[in-house]
């Protein structure tokens, strides 16, 4: 009797899966998260060349957002990204530092960072530019 029960016991053994590690789960994951993300790259480039810009906010603040746009010029080909952070200044006035790269194909650029400040009058009213400055904004 006692070896039908240990025969039993093994044969449910055998049965049962054994347990995955969490760590080989999160690669699963991790990897099927940038698969979709290599398969979803051709609908960004399509919708990229129809708008010629695609460009998300990244606040509420006018400028902070992340834009990606096509360079076409007549000696510059390639694609431009500018992303924008906000500086809190005072209660009533902020600035926008943006930095713009640029990766060409056809012709060279530099790197470019300007600096826009913003007022408002109170927080119910909208903001208005007031100085624009090429460089790292200064506080």
């Amino acid at each position: 009797m006692t070896e039908e029960i240990s025969t039993n016991e093994v044969a449910v053994a055998a049965l049962v899966p054994a347990r995955r590690s969490p760590l080989r789960r999160a690669g699963c994951i991790v990897a099927l998260i940038l698969w979709f993300a290599i398969l979803l790259t051709p609908c960004f480039f399509i919708v990229l060349a129809a708008q010629q810009e695609i460009s998300i906010s990244t606040g509420s603040a006018p400028g902070q957002q992340i834009r990606v746009w096509l360079v076409s010029e007549a000696d510059q080909r390639g694609l431009a990204l500018s992303t924008g952070s906000m500086r809190q200044i005072g209660e009533n006035t902020i600035c926008v530092q943006t930095e713009v790269r640029f990766l060409l194909w056809a012709g060279s650029a530099e790197p470019i960072n300007y600096c826009e400040c913003y007022e408002r009058a109170s927080s119910a009213d909208s903001w208005s530019a007031t100085t624009t400055t090429t460089g790292i904004c200064s506080e």
